[in-house]
């Protein structure tokens, strides 16, 4: 998009931002739009710093919106990391007790929740087969 003047482009982008918050309650489609927004706006160092300073108060606003969904994002990783951890181990535990595992029980440990393997992996100390494991 072509503006007259620096000034232009960065009202504009403050007009985008500010029509976002008002109009989009839900957090996760404001995240994607705003990475439309500074995707299609392209506000290089200088501009990006302009905005803070002529715009504190939306600047504000989304670099606390940004750093809450950061911290929500490295809270799901985390999680999704124990998960997965947790399926190693049940798939080591069930190896080390009945042999090699098939495709098929392994598909089934990847989609499984956090509870289900904790559950399985208990099962897995009394018994007599893979089978009785997963029932």
């Amino acid at each position: 998009m072509r503006y007259h003047s620096p000034a232009d482009k960065l009202r504009a982008y403050a007009h985008a931002i500010r029509g976002l918050l008002e109009l989009e309650p839900d957090p996760e489609r404001r995240l994607k739009y705003v990475d439309f927004i500074d995707i299609y706006a392209a506000l290089d160092e200088n501009e990006l710093a302009a905005y803070q300073r002529q715009y504190p108060q939306e600047a504000k606003t989304m670099e606390s919106f940004a750093s809450r969904f950061e911290e929500r994002g490295i809270q799901k990783g985390l999680q999704q990391g124990k998960r997965q951890g947790e399926a190693e181990i049940l798939v080591y535990l069930l190896e080390r007790k009945f042999g090699p595992l098939p495709q098929c029980h392994r598909e089934i440990i990847d989609q499984a929740d956090a509870d289900t393997l904790l559950r399985w992996a208990e099962r897995v100390l009394t018994a007599g087969s893979v089978e009785e494991v997963f029932q």
